[in-house]
């Protein structure tokens, strides 16, 4: 019986070492293969990325041409390391080196694949006809001429023209136009009348200019039916709309201060139009007066932060810091009330005069 024991415990030991060394063994086939099977991965993202690059031309060549704008924003963006095009009639050729990657534990691992795609621009998604290439191929890849802004803002005008009928569908085709290809930066962008009338207008900059910074200013002016223009505006004239809704915010800015003032100087004319009086009692409740929107008993119209008199005491200058909404606290404004005693008038306008008030 003791042998029997001491027979099964020997035969677990065996099983337990034979377990073992069988994990160890596929432990060590795997950190041996795993170099090829990450470059396994890195080469399948080669032929992933060279679908896509398909579909994305097809998509591109679908208007009937295919752009230089739209080449950049395949190639340039993309995993692709470098690219060259040939124009033959109505046939465009694109030889580029493609880019796989995968990550492993000890870093990244990239594989590289050289693609020619042939497409001829249709009226709908044409197809794209693909082939891969010897890698030396895209070892002698031309550099890329380095184009103009008047003849990227040109085939920006193109495609831009070919978005005016597409509805909502348009406006987010001209943001993709606008901000997402390489060497174009939009910087603001506005819409101009309304419905069929209806002008989207759009300030960009574009690369390899002579501006400041290399950037050139251009305005878009996309309409229907089927209309877009474009013109060089000098540098400041990419920032003509924030001008205008700065203008426009100040002037509903100083429209709502003029509206609170008026407020605080009816409340004085109406003070002094009886005895041709103003008493202390009589200022204090009139920049008493709360804001429509307060919750709180602070959040009154106006603060007062000086008073003067004539020597006959005639006249009197109230001078008060004038708040806005409690919504838009931003909205301040320093006014003076001149108070006439004598002709019983209150008159309100704005002043330059220091408003801080006293503690804060």
């Amino acid at each position: 019986m003791e042998r029997q024991r001491g027979g099964c415990l020997l035969n677990g030991c065996v099983t337990l070492l034979v377990l073992a060394l069988a994990l160890v063994a596929y432990g060590w086939w795997r950190l041996e293969t795993a170099p090829g099977r990450a470059q396994a991965r890195a080469e399948d993202d080669v032929t992933r990325t060279a679908a896509s690059t398909r579909t994305e031309l097809s998509a591109a060549a679908a208007g009937g041409a295919l752009f230089e704008t739209e080449l950049d924003r395949v190639f340039r963006k993309g995993p692709h390391s470098g690219w060259a095009e040939e124009r033959d009639g109505g046939h465009v050729t694109v030889t580029a080196l493609l880019t796989g990657s995968t990550g492993v534990w000890m870093g990244t691992v990239t594989a590289h694949g050289c693609y020619e795609f042939t497409v001829t621009p249709a009226a709908a998604p044409p197809p794209v006809h693909e082939r891969e290439l010897p890698d030396e191929r895209c070892e002698r890849l031309p550099p890329r001429p380095v184009r103009e802004p008047a003849d990227v803002a040109r085939d920006l005008a193109a495609e831009l023209r070919a978005t005016v009928s597409k509805g909502t569908a348009g406006d987010s085709a001209r943001r993709t136009i606008l901000m997402s290809t390489p060497g174009v930066r939009l910087q603001d962008h506005a819409y101009e009348g309304s419905g069929a009338a209806q002008v989207t207008v759009a300030l960009v900059w574009l690369d390899r200019g002579s501006g400041p910074q290399g950037w050139d200013c251009y305005e878009f002016r996309v309409r229907a039916p089927r209309t877009a223009t474009f013109k060089s505006l000098k540098p400041d004239g990419c920032h003509r709309i924030q001008r205008e809704r700065d203008a426009q915010s100040e002037a509903a800015r100083r429209d709502q201060l003029d509206e609170v003032a008026g407020r605080i100087r009816r409340a004085l004319a109406g003070a002094v139009a009886g005895d041709g009086r103003l008493t202390d009692a009589e200022t204090r409740r009139a920049f008493a007066l709360r804001q429509k929107d307060a919750v709180t008993s602070e959040q009154v119209l106006a603060n007062l932060t000086h008073t003067d008199r004539s020597a006959d005491g005639s006249r009197i200058t109230l001078t008060a810091r004038v708040n806005g909404l409690r919504s838009m606290p931003w909205y301040e404004g320093c006014y003076a009330f001149r108070v006439d005693l004598r002709a019983r008038a209150v008159t309100a306008r704005t002043t330059a005069k220091t408003c801080l008030v006293p503690g804060s």
